[in-house]
């Protein structure tokens, strides 16, 4: 059994999750509400490390380690299905590097307007989690085509 999309379908898919993206990263209420400026974490993997070394000393805190994991696992999860989105509209080995760097740079994007307009944390680990989880998306897709679940057609 196979699924088959058209790319007209696709398309309106991957507007509807960057548009869901968009909501939750900016105008979540609950998201905005209880969250304050903190200051930009500029060096990739460094929130991550720091996070560990913390959350190691205090192990008896599970929800240090909660929030790890839900910071870890969020962010590639959030991002998976643009990879596997954009990857079904232009399957092909030339266009992994193509599906990831829109990704990277929709991640950068997100990032750079937390930064300037002080909602969220701009953080480094982020677009490299983000870019992970397109990266993932991605070769998800390419396993479904391989075992034939997934098939993306043009419209006519």
């Amino acid at each position: 059994m196979s699924i088959r999309l058209k790319k007209s379908t696709v398309i309106i898919l991957l507007v509807v999750y960057m548009l869901a993206v968009i909501y939750v990263v900016f105008l979540d209420p609950t998201r905005v509400a209880g969250e304050r400026y903190a200051e930009p974490r500029w060096m990739p993997l460094k929130s991550t490390y720091d996070f560990i070394i913390e959350a190691g000393k205090s192990v008896r805190y599970i929800r240090y380690w909660a929030f790890f994991a839900l910071n870890l696992i969020g962010n590639v999860i959030m991002f998976m299905p643009l990879g596997f989105l954009l990857e079904a509209l232009s399957a092909g080995a030339a266009n992994k590097i193509r599906v990831i760097t829109i990704a990277f740079f929709f991640s950068l994007s997100i990032e750079l307007l937390q930064l300037v307009l002080m909602i969220g944390v701009y953080d480094a680990d982020d677009i490299v989690l983000n870019t992970l989880g397109a990266w993932l998306g991605l070769c998800l897709y390419r396993k479904m085509v391989k075992k034939n679940v997934v098939l993306v057609h043009n419209n006519s």
